[in-house]
């Protein structure tokens, strides 16, 4: 499958591990953002400089690490406030539309052409998400839901802008030091949210310090190596890997039943991401230019 296509599943899972680790903590929402993306920054600086590489985090942000490290907590913030407003399925729903369209985004803005069979994988995947969610979305929503329509589109535009943002980044920075500023400047922009946080309990270091590994550090900093090297159409069909994680871990996990039409979705997913992986094989090494992956 390659190295990067294997990075962007890992980024999948570590991503999905963000609502286990909701559900066991009790975190607030802000609090466990802060955390993921605060703590996130802290591992991957004890990781460069435990491998003697701190040199590589030297240097001045560029208004593409400062813009998508406002992206990331925009989307993580305001999918969180949605479900506040809408129902969990629909927020979902209009969050993993994320992927197509920045693959369909990309044909037009990046000149990643997509043809006939690639949209049609897309097309499948998506279809995949849909019978994970069982159908369960309202297709017509109140005034009192038009907050949480409004955060569930302002999610998907951040989400779908970081993909895409991360795909145009400069051969001068290091996927580590894009990595940590983006980790850090999200972290501050969560900042705000955080009023009447309390310090964190013994019990709570342990959650803490996993969503800075999982869901922080190792879920961006795999995306961000992914998305550099993978076309947006690929690694948008591999990102549907995080829902069936949550939907196995679910089942798994917390006794939750999975129905035929969920199992039907999963098998659909993997089966597109193999399929798509696959057809763009060969032409990966012709996009890599950097021949190694810094990790």
């Amino acid at each position: 499958m390659g190295v990067y296509a294997l990075l962007a599943l890992v980024s999948a899972v570590a991503m999905a591990s963000s609502g286990i680790i909701a559900r066991f903590s009790g975190l607030a929402a802000a609090e466990l953002t802060f955390y993921r993306l605060a703590v996130g920054a802290l591992c991957l600086l004890l990781f460069v400089g435990l491998s003697g590489r701190l040199a590589l985090l030297k240097g001045k942000p560029d208004w593409r690490m400062a813009l998508n490290g406002v992206l990331l907590a925009s989307f993580m913030l305001s999918f969180l406030s949605a479900i506040s407003y809408i129902s969990l399925a629909n927020a979902i729903m209009l969050v993993y539309l994320a992927p197509p369209l920045s693959a369909f985004i990309a044909h037009w803005l990046l000149n990643e052409t997509l043809d006939l069979p690639d949209a049609s994988l897309i097309v499948l995947s998506f279809f995949g998400f849909a019978m994970l969610q069982q159908f369960k979305f309202d297709l017509v929503l109140d005034a009192a839901q038009l907050p949480g329509l409004l955060l569930g589109l302002l999610s998907l535009c951040a989400y779908s802008s970081f993909l895409l943002l991360n795909r145009r980044s400069l051969p001068v920075h290091s996927q580590l030091q894009r990595t940590f500023y983006q980790l850090i400047i999200g972290a501050c922009c969560v900042l705000p949210f955080l009023t009447g946080m309390n310090m964190p309990t013994t019990d709570d270091v342990l959650w803490i310090a996993l969503a800075g590994i999982f869901p922080g550090f190792i879920a961006i900093y795999c995306a961000i190596i992914a998305l550099q090297h993978l076309p947006t159409r690929v690694y948008a069909t591999l990102a549907y890997l995080e829902p069936v994680t949550v939907i196995l871990a679910g089942w798994w996990l917390f006794n939750e039943s999975l129905t035929p039409l969920q199992l039907g979705g999963v098998l659909l997913i993997i089966l597109t991401g193999l399929l798509l992986a696959r057809r763009h094989k060969a032409a990966l090494p012709e996009i890599v230019r950097p021949a190694s992956v810094q990790l």
